[in-house]
């Protein structure tokens, strides 16, 4: 018996964005048919639109 679940959007974003980027064993061979599939069913990732992490300069020249 097969049983159905159900995830949110966001729940569905993240397992969007961790079959894109994360090592799989399955990256070869056989496995990476199948994870072409899951990705083809899930599809990309969303990409979010607003400001990115602020970038902090450090001087670090008295550590040479």
């Amino acid at each position: 018996m097969q049983k159905e679940i159900f995830f949110t959007p966001e729940e569905m974003q993240i397992i969007r964005v961790c079959i894109t980027n994360a090592p799989c064993p399955y990256d070869k061979g056989d496995g990476a048919k199948e994870i072409k599939v899951l990705q083809e069913k899930v599809g990309p990732p969303i990409s979010r639109e607003g400001e990115g992490e602020i970038l902090v300069e450090c001087d670090l020249e008295r550590y040479q």
